[in-house]
């Protein structure tokens, strides 16, 4: 009688577990129609901020997908500005709300540690360990590790360079540089101005173009050492300083300040309508005209040095990275790694930080897909590219951005003669004293 009862409990599981296995089928089957996609399929959200037109996605997500059967990219830019500041609200918001990130990309360093901080973004070391790679020999990388770990790949370069009006340079009977101070970029300032325009540009970005001299140094280039301590009594700060000032204010060579910000000018209008002869800037302006196209020829130079044979220049860009929760993070790596080298030089919109890459050539197709490619002359933009090497950068403590808001205020005051360089120099170390100690 028990062996009877124990055969009739065994049958009715039997057929209990059927009823769900076949349940299950369905509702997978169900699913699966559903999606239109295999089960074996994996799809990867990339997050960004570049749209379509400018990014070209998908084009080279086409090629990735091809190649790798069972991975499918979904390229998501998250603004339609391509600012990447609104970007990383948007990306906040997302990741609050709990929706699914594989890829994620960042512009700076300062909004990556935030997110790094937050543990939005995974670490890839064990992947670099894996396949056996050194970050820094494989790309010209401006992304340091953030407490001994790395968290993501660069993908497009820029460097640090300065843009001429050829034709300016002839009309003055100068040569494109190849080797320069800034000593060398204010007389070349004053030979570039005339009636017509100006031989200088500098913007409004004080920790760029108002500290010229401090980013040419090989290392310490920003107002915070990189153990948060004050780098704000640097010399060559104060020099940069006066260098802007002499360029603006004594040789009249370079547009001053004042009608910077009265006329609310645009620093790409002025070159592009010959306004000015010269502006440092950075290598994005290679493909990144805005709505404008020259009618005249562009020349590079090298970015000028402190002391002659320096050759140090800041390095950025946009690096690649992983989120945290995703549940791919091995797919993920895969893509970002070809994205990084083969996917780059494929995509033909941006120089590549993958050393491997074929410079010259890539830098052929980006000029020949401008509104006006003999406009770029490629042999100097080519030597301002490659006769620099990197200077060292890091991460900055989270609050250089109020720093940076201190500085910009003393460095107007100067610049409009408002204050002398001895009182803005003491309100500079002294305001950034105070808040590095209020942030220990």
């Amino acid at each position: 009688m028990k062996k009877f009862g124990l055969l009739c409990f065994i049958g009715l599981m039997i057929l209990v577990l059927a009823a769900c296995s076949g349940g299950g089928s369905k509702e997978a089957e169900s699913a699966g129609k559903k999606s239109g996609k295999s089960k074996d399929e994996i799809t990867l959200k990339f997050v960004h901020w570049i749209n379509e037109e400018n990014g070209k996605w998908e084009k080279v997500i086409k090629k990735y997908e091809e190649e790798h059967p069972g991975i499918k990219i979904e390229s998501m830019p998250l603004v339609e500005n391509m600012t990447h500041a609104d970007y990383v609200k948007q990306l906040d918001l997302m990741a609050s709300a709990g929706e699914q990130i594989d890829i994620l990309m960042f512009s700076n360093i300062n909004d990556l540690v935030k997110r790094v901080d937050a543990g939005l973004v995974a670490p890839i070391d064990q992947f670099l360990n894996d396949e056996g790679i050194d970050i820094d020999e494989v790309y010209n990388n401006s992304y340091p590790a953030i407490e001994g770990k790395y968290y993501g790949l660069p993908m497009k370069n820029v460097t640090n360079l300065v843009m001429m009006n050829k034709n300016h340079l002839d009309e003055a009977g100068l040569d494109i540089p190849k080797e320069w101070t800034w000593e060398d970029y204010a007389e070349y300032a004053k030979k570039l101005t005339t009636d017509d325009h100006y031989g200088s540009y500098l913007h409004i970005w004080h920790n760029f173009q108002s500290s010229l001299k401090l980013i040419s140094k090989a290392d310490n280039t920003i107002i915070l050492k990189e153990d948060g301590s004050s780098n704000a009594d640097d010399p060559m700060l104060k020099a940069s300083l006066e260098l802007r000032n002499q360029l603006e204010n004594i040789d009249k060579s370079s547009v001053p300040l004042s009608e910077i910000l009265s006329q609310n000018m645009n620093y790409r209008q002025q070159f592009f309508s010959q306004s000015v002869s010269m502006i440092p800037i950075s290598s994005f302006m290679i493909t990144e005209w805005g709505q404008f196209t020259p009618d005249f020829e562009i020349a590079w130079a090298p970015w000028p040095q402190n002391e002659p044979g320096d050759n140090y220049a800041n390095m950025g860009g946009d690096i690649i990275s992983i989120a945290e929760n995703s549940e791919y993070k091995q797919e993920a790596y895969d893509f970002i790694r070809w994205m990084t080298t083969e996917g780059i030089v494929a995509q033909e919109v941006w120089t590549p930080s993958w050393k491997n890459a074929d410079l010259d050539s890539v830098l052929e197709t980006l000029v020949k897909n401008t509104a006006n490619p003999e406009a770029v002359d490629l042999p100097s933009l080519s030597h301002a590219l490659t006769s620099v090497q990197p200077s060292k950068s890091f991460a900055p403590a989270t609050y250089i951005t109020e720093v940076l808001t201190e500085f910009d205020a003393q460095v107007e005051l100067y610049l409009l003669g408002e204050q002398d360089i001895d009182t803005t120099m003491k309100n500079i170390i002294d305001k950034t004293e105070s808040i590095v100690k209020a942030n220990k």
